[in-house]
């Protein structure tokens, strides 16, 4: 309730001000009512005008019944008015909301009207009440006056005309100590105990609901799954309140809901050891900010594809325990002028109001490239957009974590890069072999392939030894699908599993001729794509980024694989200075 509390304090100093016209963006009525109860009975209660609802309903026109603008009064309990008591009875409905509100508004009787989904009007309704709602407003003095409050889903939504005239207050979702003492509350009320850990982890994916959709969440959870629905391991709630979450995603199409799953890497040891530290100020945000931390603003990663970018991803909202969301560029583009600008807008906004959680930004590149051009045609609204988008990433105070990926910065602007936009800027390269042998033996540890463990080190061993002679280099991507290739090839060749043992056995015996095999049929990346492995070498340099991977001890040496490696990107780079 705190957040009601608050805003229905806001409207009343602003009405004590002198402004009688307040616009409340917010799209339910289970939104708003908990305001205007709290605004009536701690402000207007006892005074000469009840509190009072204009809206569209059922009535009768002319023996037929329309859906119209009808007004309404009481609090918890509401009655129509008849038009005639009301004095309307003869008015048309194109024209009722606006006489009704020049009628009741110019009664001067202190109380406040409420038009509800003020988006919900017709036109011809609208406009007139703009001109009504005008005439009333411009008077500078609430003294006595009624206070009018329009309900309506989005800003955007409210025609110009009104706006010199109202103050609008932008509906809030309940913060992380609102969600967690409503969450508590609903737990004591079905007398379940869970431990801490879990407990936060249903508070960050309940950060976006209203606190009265919280009680449903997890009545739906009971009834689908019964006592898994609150099983620390199963943690069956939080698959639903993804799924739902998802679906209030889906409403504007901007932001994606993205289920965390474990994923191991094998190639990002110094990113995930600072993802780590983030972490650690991030789970006790208060304590730190007492001590003079700043919140963590994220981190961008520049890598070619099939590093690893997208999986890390994954990797830190399950290492953080915290929801994914994630941010296509490409959905950000709208068709008319200021489209992409507020489309950006709302979906920082949205994500803000399910912080805690981590904002992916896929392919970063491809919404912001091209905007330090001129300031002429498509670059200008790409000037606008990336201003807006790091004067947010310089002031955010929220937890939205953000983790931008990209395949290339050629063409991002250099600003995007400065201290205070993202906490640290790293690169995923070419693995080396420590981390290709990694990347290849987490996807033959998989449970349904762990029967070849007893030979998945040797076969592994073999690979690298043909790769290295043959200076045919893998990304991780290369080593997955080696690695399915394999299995699909195994299980064809064998051509049945009706004796598990017996099929077992004879993956162990040809993985690695068959993994052998499959590499020699694959074209890997460093021969399809080796001119754009040294562009991107020659980028991450001259950027100043930090290396995702530990480097090489020096004590050790590099194996013969790095060294011919290094090599190879060498000469690349070379051909590229003769191009």
């Amino acid at each position: 309730m705190r957040a009601a509390e608050k805003m229905a304090e806001e409207i009343y100093q602003v009405y004590s001000s002198g402004k009688c016209g307040i616009v409340l963006e917010m799209g339910h009525r289970q939104e708003w009512e908990p305001v205007t109860e709290l605004l009536y009975r701690n402000y207007f209660k006892g005074k000469t005008a009840p509190y009072m609802i204009l809206r569209y309903g059922e009535k009768t026109v002319s023996g037929k019944v329309v859906y119209a603008p009808v007004v309404c009064q009481g609090l918890n309990i509401q009655r129509r008015l008849p038009d005639d008591v009301l004095g309307l009875a003869d008015v048309h409905p194109a024209s009722y909301a606006a006489v009704a509100l020049e009628k009741l508004a110019g009664e001067h009787m202190a109380g406040f009207l409420i038009v509800e989904d003020f988006q919900q009007f017709d036109r011809e309704n609208q406009i007139r009440c703009v001109s009504a709602l005008s005439r009333f407003l411009k008077t500078e003095s609430a003294d006595g006056r009624m206070l009018i409050l329009l309900t309506v889903d989005r800003i955007e939504n409210l025609p110009d005309g009104l706006f010199p005239y109202v103050h609008v207050i932008h509906g809030e979702k309940p913060g992380p100590v609102e969600i967690r003492e409503n969450v508590e509350e609903l737990l004591a009320r079905r007398n379940l105990k869970i431990e801490e850990n879990f407990k936060h982890e249903i508070v960050s994916y309940l950060q976006g609901f209203q606190c009265f959709e919280m009680d449903y969440l997890m009545q739906r959870a009971e009834r689908m799954y019964g006592e898994e629905a609150f099983d620390p391991q199963r943690k069956r709630i939080l698959e639903l309140i993804g799924s739902e979450k998802g679906k209030l995603l889906e409403k504007d199409k901007l932001l994606e809901w993205k289920m965390v799953r474990h994923v191991d890497m094998a190639n990002m040891e110094r990113l995930e050891q600072y993802l780590r530290e983030s972490g650690r100020i991030m789970s006790s945000l208060q304590e730190a900010g007492k001590q003079g931390v700043d919140v963590p603003k994220g981190i961008l990663i520049m890598g070619l594809p099939g590093t690893g970018k997208s999986l890390f991803a994954q990797y830190a909202a399950a290492e953080l325990k915290m929801p994914l969301i994630r941010l296509e560029m490409g959905r950000m583009m709208g068709g008319h002028v200021g489209d992409s600008e507020r489309n950006l807008r709302n979906a920082q906004r949205q994500a803000e109001e399910m912080a805690p959680c981590i904002l992916w930004i896929d392919e970063i590149e491809k919404g912001f490239a091209g905007s330090g051009g001129g300031g002429n045609g498509d670059s200008a609204y790409l000037k606008r957009m990336t201003g807006s988008f790091l004067t947010w990433l310089q002031e955010k105070k929220s937890s939205c974590y953000i983790i931008a990926t990209a395949n290339s910065i050629a063409g991002l602007p250099p600003e995007f890069f400065r201290k205070g936009r993202f906490d640290e800027c790293f690169f995923t390269s070419m693995p080396t072999e420590k981390e290709l042998r990694g990347i290849l033996m987490v996807h033959l540890q998989k449970p349904e392939r762990v029967h070849v463990q007893p030979v998945a080190e040797a076969a592994v061993d073999e690979l690298i030894a043909i790769a290295t002679a043959e200076k045919r280099f893998m990304t991780g991507a290369d080593a997955s699908a080696l690695v399915s290739a394999g299995f699909r090839r195994l299980y064809l060749d064998y051509g049945g599993t009706a004796d598990r043992e017996a099929k077992e056995a004879y993956d162990r015996e040809h993985l690695s001729e068959v993994l052998l095999r499959e590499f020699r049929k694959m074209k890997v990346f460093s021969e399809t794509n080796a001119e754009e492995i040294a562009r991107y070498s020659q980028s991450s340099l001259r950027a100043g980024f930090s290396s995702a991977s530990c480097e090489s001890d020096a004590e050790d040496g590099k194996s013969r694989y790095d060294n011919r490696l290094d090599a190879f990107i060498k000469m690349e780079i070379e051909k590229l200075k003769n191009i």
